[in-house]
């Protein structure tokens, strides 16, 4: 045989044909509109079954390689070429919550990106996922042809009530749906609660994306200053009158981005005002789950989900690829809620809530979780270390969960784009501000902040500070 014709023997038979063909319409052998060897034939002269040939050129058709004629064969597609405009690349970028977004999603390494919002992958890489996967994947038949039950994989609420019942915040499976991260439960109550034009408070500073996908909706968001202990209740009180908005949303543990928690009295005044105002509040509880054996106050633990939703999720300590969450429910708004949820994707993918449940009850998960404390711990202390070095403080109340917000005392959007153009990855303040004003402030994340990063700062900080 020729050499021509030998696969590839270090993947699939199939994936080796459909590596084959593509070589040889990059090579044009096989060009634009021409027919590819039958499925015999190609069989005979790659000395492979019928069957493998079938199922490559069904690939080919799939990912719009080849087309099939009926009683004709199949044929080459010509290839769509993607020019990237080279004079928009060079533009320096600007650092706003669309630049971040992308440059999340991109393929920066965790040592480079010190704004990254997740923690490394080898710090919540569960050894028994692929186990969990295939447990799941052995009773696929008896629930994937099915739409589901509309709320969501029961077993998985009703470990989200247990969750909550020890946490001192008390409601049954009734009042939870579960819906594609705690991004579309968010997106879920605005649409309960608002019209386009209506007021929505968020924290300031505060997480970019809450603020930038309520404008995009068509709502005013105004901000309201965040601090060690909660909102500014004077400032609250002022939107409130002025506004009459009828949602805050919010972080209470480990507030994004400064991993503050909500102080007891500050809460119970905030309540005060909510049902002074008749407004209500989404709790975003996403990342409780780096608190060791502590259990702070929420909102949803003195009001008990009377003007509380309150959404959790698994993409920050599990996996982001799971993009499993669960929204809690004042009563009276369940029903509203799951015909929200009916009309918009019906059902979330059960697959993914399944595995998440068994993750979740397993022993593996809550002691990755432990490992994962330690680490967060011991990276607070050696970033705590490190910033006195180069002159910056630590802030005070941080609890140590993913980020911390540091002030650098120069303008952090500067800062950001000349680390970019060192191959950095920062978040600076001007991100977590919904108008977007200048700031001096930092989000770093603790596991992924390097001293080679902290080195480069300080460079960069002492060059600014003697011009």
């Amino acid at each position: 045989m020729n050499d021509t014709y030998l696969l590839n023997l270090t993947i699939s038979k199939t994936a080796a044909v459909v590596e084959w063909i593509k070589q040889r319409i990059d090579s044009q052998i096989y060009k634009p509109y021409q027919r590819v060897p039958s499925i015999r034939k190609l069989a005979t002269i790659l000395d492979v079954s019928s069957f493998t040939i079938t199922q490559a050129y069904e690939q080919l058709v799939a990912t719009n390689v080849l087309t099939a004629k009926p009683n004709s064969g199949y044929y080459v597609l010509p290839q769509i070429t993607q020019h990237r405009n080279t004079e928009v690349l060079a533009k320096a970028p600007m650092v706003d919550t669309s630049w971040l977004v992308q440059q999340m999603f991109s393929d920066v390494p965790n040592h480079r990106a010190p704004g990254s919002g997740e923690l490394p992958v080898e710090w919540i890489k569960n050894d028994r996922m692929q186990w969990v996967v295939r447990q799941v994947n052995q009773d696929i038949d008896s629930f994937i042809y099915n739409y589901g039950e509309i709320q969501g994989y029961l077993p998985l609420l009703e470990q989200l009530v247990q969750y909550l019942d020890l946490l001192g915040m008390h409601t049954g499976t009734d009042n939870i749906i579960t819906t594609t991260g705690v991004s579309q439960a968010i997106l879920t109550v605005t649409q309960l609660l608002l019209n386009v034009g209506d007021t929505v408070i968020v924290d300031n500073p505060g997480w970019y994306w809450t603020s930038s996908t309520l404008k995009q909706q068509g709502y005013q968001v105004v901000s309201v200053e965040r601090d060690h202990q909660g909102p500014n209740l004077e400032q609250m009180r002022q939107v409130l009158e002025e506004y009459r908005p009828k949602l805050y949303i919010t972080n209470s543990v480990l507030h994004n981005p400064t991993s503050y928690n909500l102080h007891p009295a500050r809460a119970h005044q905030v309540l005060n005002l909510m049902h002074e105002y008749n407004a209500y509040i989404f709790e975003d509880d996403l990342y409780a789950a780096f608190l060791p054996d502590e259990k702070p106050l929420r909102y949803a633990n003195i009001d008990q989900f009377k003007r509380v939703f309150y959404a959790t999720g698994f993409s920050k300590s599990m996996a982001s690829g799971w993009r499993v969450g669960m929204l809690v429910s004042p009563d009276k708004f369940i029903n509203q809620i799951l015909k929200l949820k009916t009309l918009s994707n019906m059902i979330s993918p059960e697959f993914g809530e399944r595995v998440v449940h068994r993750l979740w009850t397993q022993g593996e998960y809550r002691r990755q979780l432990k490992k994962v404390h330690q680490k967060l711990y011991i990276a607070h202390q050696d970033m705590r270390d490190s910033l006195s070095k180069i002159g910056i403080t630590y802030p005070e109340h941080t609890n140590p969960g993913i980020f911390a917000w540091i002030d650098t005392g120069v303008d952090s959007g500067k800062l950001a784009l000349e680390a970019y153009k060192e191959g950095w990855l920062v978040a600076p303040g001007q991100l977590f501000n919904p108008s977007a004003q200048p700031s001096t402030h930092l989000r770093l994340n603790a596991a992924t902040t390097s001293h080679n990063f902290l080195k480069w700062l300080d460079i960069y900080l002492n060059q600014v500070n003697d011009y």
